[in-house]
């Protein structure tokens, strides 16, 4: 099926939604992995990522009455499981906040330091300032939000884009002829493809997208037209994201990458350090923070209403018309505050984003992405005419996702 114009907005949407944080520490994982990891993962990614996001947008766009991803596995199996996966959604946005607000956090304080000369500012105090300013654009309101998102997104991608070729006369092919041992090769593997899985992941705009169109069009033509997009955007994001990891891979060298990670920054901060071009020093940590900042607001907004849909669902377990009567401002203030005062703990207290990405964040999203839908087409019968044949292998890749971390950790 031919993709209309809005099919494209809707590509450049789950194109926006996955480029983050991840496409900024993959470059370090996969640069000290060596060049066989790397090149193994390119080749499998692009059916992993279309498969498994597929599969969310289908169980969505098939269910007979417009919803999302937790109505339609209630309309299958009932109010138990789709709490579940309400839980299950909301831990795999949370995750990703917290390697947000320690991102964003490091890469401001290093430019603090490096770029202008502070040096000894409260990091306390840095995050707090950070959080609030971030946060009150997403309190300023839904318009104002996705204004600033949309208005950070296109240059963003421009940006990133230009830098990945502006690169290439830095490159250093050495990359692709060090030696490799299998056992390495093995354990590379297992840690880089949880990190790869996290940036190539769209999968909290897949509800809303498949819920979108099932409201406009009937379930076939909402099933097919969500299949096109779910296509090209893993297209796209192969090659902009792998072009971008491997010109970042190969304009640096392990040891820098090392020291990346041992400081727990993203690649464009530890880039900023390295090149010798005055403006690049300034603009590379801009772009940095634009990346994160941009992602930050909509997870926030995914972390906040699955949280009050949890709450709420808690709240009237018994009662579910109870709902109404709720005081659902005063709810969301709370958890505000609560996912505030977390977030700012946490990011001062600095843990490893590289290990958020890949011990936390991917695992779960493992799990909802990879896992879920594969095992909703095997049980739900409405579901069992969208079996594939690599349900199998997406359902391994997931196990892989959610254990690679650990494992390639202790061999």
């Amino acid at each position: 099926m031919q993709l209309n114009r809005r099919d494209w907005e809707w590509v450049l949407t789950c194109f926006g939604t996955a480029v983050g944080a991840g496409i900024l520490y993959l470059p370090i994982r996969a640069g000290l992995g060596g060049p066989w990891p790397l090149l193994i993962l390119t080749a499998l990614i692009l059916p992993v990522t279309w498969l498994a996001h597929r599969g969310i947008t289908r169980v969505v766009a098939s269910c007979p009455q417009p919803t999302d991803i937790v109505g339609a596995v209630e309309h299958d199996l009932g109010r138990n499981v789709g709490f579940a996966v309400s839980v299950l959604y909301f831990l795999s946005i949370v995750t990703i906040c917290v390697g947000y607000a320690t991102g964003v956090t490091n890469i401001v304080q290093s430019f603090l330091t490096h770029q202008l000369g502070i040096e000894g500012f409260s990091r306390p105090l840095l995050t707090f300032v950070l959080l609030v300013g971030l946060t009150s654009v997403v309190l300023a309101g839904e318009r104002i939000m996705v204004r600033i998102t949309s208005l950070l997104t296109f240059p963003l991608i421009i940006l990133l884009a230009g830098l990945s070729l502006y690169m290439i006369p830095q490159w250093n092919l050495s990359f692709f002829s060090a030696e490799s041992y299998l056992d390495e090769v093995l354990r590379n593997l297992l840690l880089l493809f949880p990190v790869l899985v996290f940036a190539m992941n769209f999968s909290p705009v897949c509800s809303t997208l498949a819920a979108s169109y099932r409201q406009q069009y009937p379930v076939a033509e909402a099933v097919a037209r969500t299949d096109g997009i779910i296509k090209w955007t893993s297209l796209v994001l192969l090659v902009f994201v792998m072009f971008f990891v491997l010109s970042m891979v190969l304009a640096t060298s392990p040891e820098v990458l090392q020291r990346a990670q041992a400081n727990n920054v993203d690649i464009l901060t530890t880039m900023s350090l390295v090149v010798h071009e005055p403006f690049l020093k300034y603009l590379i940590p801009v772009i940095a923070f634009l990346a994160i900042a941009s992602s930050y607001f909509g997870h926030f907004v995914g972390t906040r209403e699955g949280a009050v849909g949890i709450v709420t669902r808690l709240l009237t377990w018994r009662n579910p018309a109870a709902a109404a009567q709720l005081n659902l401002p005063r709810i969301n203030t709370w958890i505000t505050v609560v996912m505030m005062a977390g977030l700012w703990v946490l990011a001062v207290y600095n843990p490893p984003v590289l290990k958020i990405i890949g011990a936390l964040s991917a695992p779960i999203i493992a799990i909802y992405a990879y896992l879920l839908p594969v095992m909703l087409m095997k049980r739900v019968p409405r579901l069992l005419v969208y079996r594939s044949s690599l349900a199998s292998f997406v359902f391994v890749m997931g196990l892989l996702g959610i254990a690679g971390d650990l494992v390639g950790s202790y061999l």
